[in-house]
This record gives C-alpha cells, structure tokens and sequence, in this order.
C-alpha cells in the first residue's frame, strides 16, 4: 500500500465556523443603535440625552495633552491607544449583547404573535425582553459614542498634533506650568 500525501485542498471540505471579527471602530458602527432609536427610548424614559461623544473627545484631548508633556509625542500616542483599543473592544461587546438582546426579543415576539391565547407568564417574558432591550441599545449606543469620541480625538491628535485638539476649559494653571517648563 503506498501513501499519496495530496498537497490541494480540492477534496478537503472546510467546517462551518462562526468567525468572530476583530474589535475595530467600524466594527462599532456596524453593531451600534441607531441614534434615532436610542434618542426615542431615552425621552420615553424621562431622561436626558448626553453627548458622549464629545465629552469622551474633550477628556481624551485633554488627557493626550498630560501624556505629551510627561511622556513625549511617541509615548503618548501608544498610551493613548492602549485606551482607544480597550474602549473600543469595550464597545463592541456592548454592541453584540445588545444585537443577541434583539434577537431574542425578535424570537420571543414572533413566538407570541403565533399564539391565540398568551399566558400572563408570556406576557412577562415579552415585557422582560423589550426591557432588556432597550437597555442594551442604551447601553450600546453610549459605549460606541465614548469609543467613537476617543478615536477621534486619536486620530485629530496623530495627525495634527495638539494643535488640532481642542483647548480645554478648565485645564489646571499647573498643567500649563509643566508644559511652560517642558519646552
């Protein structure tokens, strides 16, 4: 009996395998609620809507600054990314329980909607799930501006420089101090 090693894959048939994609910013956008939704479930809950994205680009530009002046240019970029990839993956988890929240809402109303007759326990469920939900697209739409506003300020502040951040409000007169004596 001889052996054939074959070197194509021709009769070689691959199994199915769920691929999990890396965690990128546009991996977020994909995940992420739409505003719109999320701005509808935030009135109906009474609350009010806060631009995270913003607040998460001004605290990174301010945040960039300090790194700057303790650690040079170079440090600080790769410190300041080390943030941006954590919120980012962050952000991305957020965003896939809120789509598997989705769907099991969209399983549990369709199982409903084939029924005559819904039990109170049902009732429960149906209302347990659309609670769920909303609170993830919440959750998800928040974490995605935060990570969004973080890789903006980023990406402002590898091409730019700090130049191309915004000044601060309130930065402390001593972190100008530091600056002054840096340079």
């Amino acid at each position: 009996m001889v052996l054939r090693v074959v070197s194509d894959r021709s009769n070689v048939l691959p199994f199915p395998v769920e691929r999990i994609e890396p965690p990128s910013i546009e991996l977020v956008a994909r995940l992420v609620p739409t505003r719109s939704l999320v701005d509808t479930l935030i009135a109906e809950r009474g609350d009010a809507h806060h631009d995270t994205h913003s607040v998460f680009a001004h605290e990174f530009a301010y945040q960039v600054r300090a790194l700057e002046i303790g650690f040079g240019r170079d440090q600080a970029i790769i410190r300041l990314r080390g943030l941006v990839d954590a919120h980012v993956t962050h952000a991305v988890e957020v965003c896939r329980g809120y789509q598997q929240a989705m769907e099991h809402l969209v399983r549990k109303e369709i199982s409903v909607a084939h029924r005559l007759k819904v039990s109170p326990q049902e009732r429960n469920a149906l209302e347990t799930a659309r609670a769920e939900m909303r609170g993830r697209a919440i959750a998800a739409r928040i974490a995605a501006d935060s990570a969004q506003g973080a890789a903006s300020a980023l990406a402002i502040y590898v091409l730019d420089g700090l130049g191309g951040l915004a000044a601060s409000d309130v930065e402390p007169r001593q972190l100008q101090l530091f600056e002054a004596v840096a340079v």
